[in-house]
């Protein structure tokens, strides 16, 4: 029998199997575009100990799992985790003092489009959904050759997801697209450029938007490497720099764009967007997409999903 504050979360990542290139960036670190489909469970107030993890609906499948701390993920990838009308799971968790059996609803979320440059051209490429600190954890899918795309992704999970091809960090630099969660199927059609707007943050209070991001220039980056890392060329970003807030495709007035110290082993950049929206009231999502377009920094942009 299950203890009240034990629980047990089922995710289903559908997307189909792929195995293609591997990128390669201008440090060094190497990604694999390969993606698996797979079923994470996430364990939540689990006593520490070793516990068997059985599947038995789709699939037979069987896990032992060493669990240390009050959250953990366990993975377990198959093709039948491929299907994305699979509505539920069922499973048999089994530790030293007793097991618990689980039938878990899974919930698949759609998010579709088009990629293109900024010149309007189709751009394929890869669409790589990563989790912080989880290098286990990645879904990936492959865009048509005319950009188009399908992306599954379960409901109530982060989603940060990269969006570029192999030109990374040679030509181009990432578009991402985040959200902290995901709660309906959804419609984009992201733009990738030689600018990246990482970890983009967005919230809303009092009448106003605000924007956080830590920003790259693959022209500055690429001066850097060619001085041998000895030279630093921070992106640096004004009003000047063309910077647009749109929210529902309707362009927000920007208020501020404030400067924040980011250190890591010197001094590099954040910044915060201060944008009034046009709209005094909002749908659920919100999608918020805020575009840099510098003469000498480069082009980019990225995407928030906003829940109320």
């Amino acid at each position: 029998m299950v203890n009240i504050n034990q629980k047990v979360k089922a995710n289903l990542y559908p997307n189909p199997p792929l195995k293609e290139e591997t990128l390669t960036n201008i440090w060094g670190c190497a990604f694999k575009m390969e993606n698996k489909p797979f079923l994470e469970l996430e364990l939540s107030n689990f006593p520490s100990g070793r516990y068997s993890i059985k599947i038995l609906y789709p699939i037979k499948l069987k896990k032992s799992v060493n669990i240390t701390s009050s959250y953990t993920s366990v993975y377990f990838f198959h093709d039948e985790f491929g299907n994305p009308k699979l509505s539920e799971v069922e499973l048999l968790i089994a530790g030293k003092k007793n097991k618990s059996k689980f039938t878990l609803p899974l919930i698949v979320h759609t998010i579709s489009g088009k990629v293109t440059d900024f010149e309007g051209k189709p751009f394929p490429s890869y669409l790589w959904a990563t989790k912080e600190n989880d290098p286990k954890f990645k879904s990936i899918v492959k865009t048509d050759p005319n950009g188009k795309f399908v992306f599954y992704y379960p409901e109530g999970k982060r989603l940060r997801l990269f969006i570029d091809d192999k030109s990374y960090s040679k030509k181009t630099f990432e578009c991402w697209v985040i959200a902290n969660t995901i709660k309906s199927d959804l419609r984009i059609n992201p733009r990738v450029g030689n600018f990246e707007l990482y970890d983009m943050q967005v919230w809303f209070s009092i009448g106003l938007c605000y924007i956080f991001f830590v920003p790259a220039s693959l022209p500055l980056s690429l001066r850097e490497k060619k001085s041998g890392w000895k030279q630093h060329f921070p992106p640096i970003l004004t009003k000047d720099d063309q910077i647009t807030v749109l929210i529902n495709n309707e362009k927000a007035e920007i208020k501020d764009v404030i400067e924040l110290p980011t250190y890591r082993k010197v001094y590099y950049p954040s910044y915060m967007v201060i944008a009034k929206p046009k709209q005094k009231k909002f749908t659920s999502p919100t999608i918020v997409k805020v575009e840099i377009n510098s003469p000498e920094k480069g082009k980019g942009e990225a995407w928030f999903i906003h829940y109320f």
